[in-house]
């Protein structure tokens, strides 16, 4: 009889534990089901440079959703960028937003949509990392880091 109550307890345990760990997938799986930023980069600055440019990609969740905003302490200012091309003449604009379709990837890359840094008050570096918080209508905040790379140069992580 002894045998078996330990034997019953240890089947306890593990439905508490099991259960336990079914309280948490639907945080996880909620998380997963945000838009999502991945390998952001820019390229240094020469000196004396006031702006710079950082490029990424968004992976859309189960649910379409924009990006409206960015910040980093490393710029003064930021603006969502588009180029335009009209008439053989490519233009720059701010964009209120950037849509991202459900389970979509959106590439922010140059000569293209980009997140503009201005006002750095000293120069990207390469080698360097920095934080730059990305805000989305739905999602919120993230905070992602950003690669710095040489001019010229493209990032090592996969884009």
């Amino acid at each position: 009889m002894k045998s078996v109550i330990p034997g019953a307890l240890l089947v306890a345990a593990l439905c508490v534990a099991s259960l336990q760990a079914r309280a948490v997938e639907p945080a996880s799986a909620a998380s997963s089901q945000a838009v999502t930023a991945r390998d952001a980069w820019a390229r240094a600055t020469a000196p004396g440079m006031t702006v710079g440019a950082v490029y990424l990609t968004l992976q859309g969740g189960t649910t379409p959703d924009s990006l409206v905003a960015a910040s980093t302490n490393r710029a003064g200012m930021t603006q969502i960028h588009v180029v335009t091309e009209a008439d053989g003449m490519a233009r720059m604009r701010e964009t209120e937003a950037v849509d991202v379709p459900a389970g979509k990837h959106v590439r922010l890359a140059p000569q293209g949509t980009h997140i503009m840094l201005m006002g750095l008050p000293q120069p990207l570096v390469a080698g360097e990392r920095f934080t730059l918080t990305l805000t989305f209508a739905k999602a919120g905040a993230q905070d992602i880091s950003v690669q710095v790379v040489a001019p010229g140069a493209e990032p090592t992580s996969p884009r």
